[in-house]
């Protein structure tokens, strides 16, 4: 027994070089790990599209745009020339109101947010006014009015919008007004409102379905959003954060003021100056899980090193204070033990979800090092450390993954804590030394013997 403690410190270099090569060995199993989270998430990607291709796709929402085509007359040389234009001019005053109706969909395994909305908009037209063109002709029968909206399939009602004594209804037009996108356009002439020479209150509802996120573009001199919604995690992103917001367990309510100093494009423009910072001013709210499955295992993902590092030093510990030799096809199998937790964790948290997949995986994962170093360590007893060492980094990870503002914070001293403690643990050993089998005493006495 002596001879073999002997054997083992005096390769001490050797071992430790061999767990470090081992250790980046199993980069090659833990990639191919990496690569299959990456598919599942695509899958997943793929699912969601397939419901949104379905359902409706994320939506952004705009307001009214009036658009009023002139023509005007320039004189060159003595003759007259008649140009054509238009007009498009934005809400003075913009009010949103609704609820928004989440649920989950399913595709296969996978489960996508997603939402029906009941939304009231209200607001006002602005006075046109052209008074710099000579010979000005408006033509306020050709005008119409654009809404840009993502995806109209799924629109459930007519879309009807009431102003003075007469209302218009929006049908498909595609892009209407450059700059945004897809747009629904009514009539003008329909109102019978004739020109617009004071502002004019307008009103519609909206009704419609999609996937994930709901945004607004502040298309308002002012604009207000309000909206009441039963799912319990949104995110709100965007150019604007809510003026005010609750979150709760029965879900969420924001609203939103938006002066159009902040948005980035003016009130009105005609037909050569088109917008560019349109899309960048939305706002709104995404309907998100807290930590996908996915994201979550690629960042548990990125710890394994440390783990499998953790449980080698572990074993090198006990090979180095016990008579033991360990082959390395031990540390090995020990090695991908930890790494089919990462298989376990992903497969099981498509089906029953994060949190209770990667207790079961801990456990499992826990309970075969453990009994198997019950048989490699000889003893129950030098194998109990190696399950409470494997519980209490599994328990710190899960703790470290869930806190996702601190969780550099957490990993970091979580870092530092254990090589302090290995540090501790081989302060009073003297490396040159211990191929000889002694080490040195705390009190820099005489050699103490390694053997038992």
């Amino acid at each position: 027994m002596r001879d073999q403690l002997h054997a083992l410190q005096g390769s001490v270099t050797g071992k430790v070089l061999f767990i470090a090569a081992l250790t980046l060995l199993l980069l090659i199993p833990l990639g191919m790990i990496r690569g299959l989270i990456e598919e599942r998430t695509a899958l997943y990607d793929t699912a969601r599209e397939d419901i949104a291709n379905s359902w409706g796709q994320p939506q952004t929402i705009g307001a009214p745009v009036l658009v009023v085509p002139f023509e005007y007359t320039r004189w060159f040389d003595g003759e007259p020339k008649t140009y054509s234009d238009e007009l498009y001019a934005l809400p003075e005053q913009l009010d949103v109101i609704g609820t928004v109706d989440a649920e989950e969909r399913r595709r296969g395994i996978y489960r996508v947010p997603v939402y029906t909305t009941r939304l009231r908009i209200t607001g006002r037209f602005p006075a046109v006014a052209l008074d710099e063109y000579p010979d000005l002709k408006v033509l306020w029968e050709q005008a119409q009015i654009a809404l840009p909206l993502t995806d109209a399939r799924s629109v459930t009602e007519p879309i009807v919008l009431a102003s003075g004594n007469g209302t218009t209804t929006f049908e498909a037009s595609g892009g209407r007004v450059a700059g945004f996108g897809p747009q629904l356009a009514a009539p003008y002439a329909a109102l019978g409102l004739g020109a617009l020479t004071a502002p004019q209150a307008f009103s519609f509802e909206l009704a419609l379905g999609g996937t994930g996120a709901l945004h607004f573009l502040p298309l308002g001199d002012e604009t207000r959003v309000a909206i009441t919604s039963d799912w319990a995690s949104p995110s709100f992103v965007g150019a604007f954060l809510p003026t005010d917001r609750t979150v709760d367990a029965s879900g969420f309510t924001a609203e939103w003021r938006v002066l159009d100093l902040g948005r980035g494009y003016p009130s009105s423009w005609k037909r050569s100056e088109t917008p560019q910072a349109v899309a960048t001013s939305a706002f709104g709210a995404e309907l998100i899980t807290p930590v996908g499955i996915h994201e979550a295992t690629t960042r548990a993902a990125k710890y394994a090193v440390l783990i499998i590092g953790l449980t080698f030093v572990a074993y090198f510990l006990c090979e180095l204070f016990a008579p033991l030799r360990l082959h390395p096809l031990q540390y090995l199998l020990i090695g991908m033990a930890n790494c089919v937790f990462y298989l376990l964790l992903l497969a099981l948290a498509e089906h029953i979800g994060f949190g209770p997949a990667y207790v079961a995986s801990a456990v499992a994962a826990t309970a075969l090092i453990t009994s198997y170093s019950g048989a490699v360590l000889a003893s129950l007893r030098r194998a109990a450390p190696i399950g409470g060492l494997l519980t209490a980094l599994y328990g710190y990870l899960y703790v470290t993954l869930k806190a996702e503002d601190y969780a550099l914070l957490f990993g970091a001293l979580g870092v530092f804590t254990v090589l302090a403690a290995f540090m501790y643990l081989t302060r009073h050993i003297d490396w040159f030394t211990v191929s000889s089998g002694t080490r040195r005493g705390g009190d820099g006495g005489a050699p103490v013997q390694l053997h038992a």
